[in-house]
């Protein structure tokens, strides 16, 4: 096969698929006239087009050369399209769905234009709780993990304590902690705190005390002092499944301020949820609702990207 022929061969492979065929009849159903605007009104479609575009161009871009990575962008474009058209046919179309609890994607959408300002100074405000919250259970869990899993004794006396207090949820004495500090900047920040600090210190300390007898028995040989075992040796030995474990973590992290902002502040991505829910808003409920799967999605890639260029190494 010549040059050219592959790359129609490639080109017509990136058009011709559902993902493409689902994009196309979204972007006709939403210039169609449909039974839902008969009792409400509808907003301009532009943002829901664009977010549709914008998932279609995503496509794309991950449409890679491997056939693995292919099969897996189409299915998920095919799922995400799906969702989205779905949703278009029985809502804005249809009208089967009461309009009030499910809002049309048009207007949802149209949230983002509406409130961009308002939704962006309160996402600024939860990534600050959440992101010193995060960064000092991490900091901390780590450290202390490493310090008490390398000592067996206190490592035998500490673990099953902390064991036994980490089965509690943080969201549970949430709202006493929102009480009973003086802010709800520190209460938040607290709450996340507890919420993402026993898990990472109680898998510090088992990987510290299952870690490869011929490290330590190498190390030991040659005279390591105990400060550079725990930060130069047993450190980078488990930092892969630190960063790891980040992914999860942060998505508690993320669900734990969501809560508490929902408790108790005047601002913030939850705050916009919940005072979308108490006023009976569905359409800036659905806005935040989805927004917030943007930002913990948008966090994720973040870590992925961190793991690869920091981590060269894995076992």
């Amino acid at each position: 096969m010549s040059g050219e022929d592959e790359v129609k061969v490639r080109l017509s492979q990136r058009i011709a698929n559902v993902p493409v065929l689902l994009y196309v009849i979204s972007m006709v159903l939403v210039f169609l006239p449909g039974r839902m605007a008969e009792r409400v009104t509808m907003s301009n479609p532009i943002a829901f087009i664009f977010v549709l575009t914008f998932i279609i161009v995503y496509f794309q871009v991950k449409f890679g050369n491997k056939k693995g990575d292919k099969r897996q962008a189409k299915d998920i474009g095919t799922v995400v399209l799906v969702f989205f058209l779905l949703w278009e046919v029985v809502t804005t179309k249809m009208d089967w769905l009461p309009f009030i609890f499910v809002p049309a994607p048009e207007n949802v959408f149209f949230v983002y234009i509406q409130l961009w300002d308002y939704m962006l100074s309160g996402l600024a405000r939860s990534m600050f709780l959440l992101m010193t919250g995060f960064i000092a259970s991490l900091v901390i869990g780590v450290s202390l993990g490493i310090a008490v899993g390398w000592f067996p004794r206190l490592r035998q006396a500490v673990f099953p304590i902390a064991k036994a207090i980490s089965t509690v949820p943080a969201i549970i004495y949430g709202p006493y902690i929102v009480v009973v500090m003086p802010t709800f900047t520190s209460a938040s920040i607290l709450v996340i705190f507890f919420g993402t600090f026993w898990s990472t210190f109680m898998n510090m300390i088992n990987r510290v005390g299952t870690i490869d007898a011929r490290i330590i028995n190498t190390a030991k040989i040659l005279n390591v002092k105990t400060g550079t075992m725990l930060f130069s040796i047993i450190m980078p030995y488990t930092l892969p499944r630190i960063i790891n474990d980040m992914s999860v973590a942060l998505s508690i992290s993320m669900m734990t301020l969501t809560f508490a902002e929902m408790i108790g502040a005047d601002r913030g991505i939850g705050y916009f949820v919940r005072r979308s829910l108490d006023y009976a808003n569905y359409t800036q409920a659905f806005a935040g609702i989805f927004f917030i799967a943007v930002v913990i999605t948008v966090l994720q890639m973040l870590i992925a990207i961190l793991k690869k260029s920091l981590i060269k190494w894995n076992y």
